[in-house]
């Protein structure tokens, strides 16, 4: 048996059409022609890292539409291949976070959100050294966020937080401000005052990417359509088959430095390991460094 590091777990993008996929005939076929399978080896060799694709040859709503005892099978057979490799979890296509949350209850899984916080604070840090930046925007939010906002408002640069739903972040806000001391601000999404000198990052908002023009900020997106951070990563993805847009390359490059700094090695279960979730991106910020990995993100990036 190969010996992995980690294992992508991703589902075809499109639906199957036609009437072998109409529900009735689809619960049928799906445990025999339908099952998980490993596709490809992704071999990192940047990180030193190699894992595998495993494939489920369903779209999401082929996925949905099957019958809970169907969706068992499909769970039992995902978890054996992770057995047969000593995999204790498995990085998965973030675009499909809350499905799979719900159908794998039990099984670790890594969607990249704290990849995406790391490289975040890393760019940030690089620009601030490189630009004259005088504020600081961020546009949506993502798991742990408060966390994330702390981290980046120590370093000295006013933050302003933009979002749809403003009022959910006031209490963060309030916190950082009048307890912290940190400028921190709330309010709508106003790309028509962004301007030269702000810094703006963009995270993907209420799961969808957000439609902006910003003609004068520099910035940065971080959704899951996001690519061309780091192009010899993204070009292993793709002679693999796999998307190399952020959606997938978040979830993989996690993943792959937790499994290099040995976060699951003798049966440590995930969470235990990693200490504070909120933390977790500091982790991965540290591994990236000690890995070199984020020399192939900054040139591109700045």
């Amino acid at each position: 048996m190969l010996d992995l590091d980690f294992a992508f777990y991703n589902l075809k993008s499109m639906d199957r059409r036609g009437i072998f996929c109409r529900k009735y005939i689809l619960d049928r076929l799906a445990p025999v022609f339908f099952s998980p399978r490993v596709e490809k080896l992704i071999d990192l060799r940047d990180l030193g890292a190699r894992g595998c694709n495993i494939r489920l040859p369903l779209g999401p709503g082929n996925l949905r539409m099957l019958e809970p005892e169907t969706q068992e099978n499909i769970v039992n057979k995902s978890t054996a291949i992770l057995e047969d490799f000593k995999l204790p979890a498995m990085a998965v296509d973030r675009r499909h976070k809350k499905q799979f949350s719900e159908l794998f209850k039990s099984l670790p899984l890594v969607f990249g959100d704290n990849f995406i916080k790391a490289l975040a604070s890393v760019l940030v840090r690089e620009t601030l050294s490189r630009r004259d930046i005088k504020k600081l925007v961020v546009v949506g939010d993502t798991d742990y966020f408060a966390d994330f906002i702390n981290e980046i408002s120590n370093l000295g640069i006013p933050v302003s937080l933009q979002s749809h739903h403003p009022s959910r972040q006031e209490v963060l806000a309030y916190r950082l401000l009048y307890e912290k001391g940190h400028a921190i601000s709330t309010s709508y999404i106003k790309p028509q005052q962004w301007q030269r000198g702000d810094l703006v990052l963009m995270f993907d908002s209420d799961q969808q990417q957000l439609a902006i023009t910003y003609p004068q900020a520099f910035y940065i997106k971080l959704g899951n359509d996001a690519c061309n951070f780091a192009l010899e990563l993204e070009h292993r993805l793709y002679s693999n088959g796999i998307d190399h847009a952020l959606h997938n390359l978040a979830p993989i490059l996690e993943i792959s430095l937790l499994s290099k700094a040995g976060i699951w090695d003798r049966g440590i279960e995930q969470n235990n390991a990693k200490g504070e979730e909120g933390q977790c991106f500091l982790l991965l910020q540290e591994l990236g460094y000690e890995l070199g990995l984020w020399d192939l993100f900054l040139d591109k990036a700045i």
